[in-house]
């Protein structure tokens, strides 16, 4: 499945996090419009009832809730809670990285150095994984990718119009292949970035 453009809330995209999990862990929770959220929930809650014969909680449950103000009051938006453990291999006990593709509004693939903040436009190409621990059934989102259409990052907090231009180093525009399934979305906000890791 996959979203219709929403607002990302804390992400793990770059990293995972490790606060819970000491392999780690990407989360790309997504906030929508009730009405965007709508037609997901309803394919959402079929799979739900095949797999444990019930739909789950309306209001909060393992793959959404709605959103709430700080008087605990409902706002219209719902968050799709969308995130994926990384895990060991039982065959040669590496590390299974499980990081999903983030590319562009160009669908061009984004570099993991290209920190996503809170706040990012953004669509999520999810999987919905019904899963049983002994008696207990239940489903969650795992993302597979993610599309930068508006970008928020830690980059933003001086102010450019400080500076003048100058004779120097200038950042080169690289184009990558194209490898998604996503539209290509106009808007120039996406910043040009180049090749690099942490």
């Amino acid at each position: 499945m996959t979203s219709a453009r929403g607002v990302a809330v804390y992400p793990a995209l770059n990293r995972p996090d490790t606060k819970f999990d000491e392999l780690g862990q990407y989360k790309a929770d997504v906030k929508l419009s009730a009405e965007d959220a709508a037609p997901l929930i309803a394919k959402i809650q079929a799979v739900a009832k095949e797999h444990m014969g019930k739909v789950m909680p309306k209001a909060k449950n393992s793959a959404f809730e709605a959103v709430l103000n700080d008087e605990g009051e409902e706002t219209g938006e719902v968050l799709f809670k969308i995130r994926v453990k990384n895990k060991l291999r039982k065959s040669d006990g590496k590390l299974w990285d499980r990081r999903p593709l983030v590319i562009d509004a160009k669908k061009n693939d984004l570099p993991v150095a290209v920190a996503i903040w809170g706040g990012t436009t953004m669509r999520v190409q999810f999987e919905v994984y019904p899963w049983n621990t002994g008696a207990k059934k239940g489903i969650s989102l795992q993302p597979i990718m993610v599309q930068v259409i508006d970008l928020v990052t830690g980059g933003g907090r001086g102010d450019a119009d400080a500076f003048d231009e100058e004779d120097g180093y200038e950042a080169e525009e690289e184009t990558q292949a194209n490898k998604s399934g996503f539209d290509n979305e106009d808007d120039s906000s996406t910043p040009d970035t180049d090749n690099g890791d942490y």
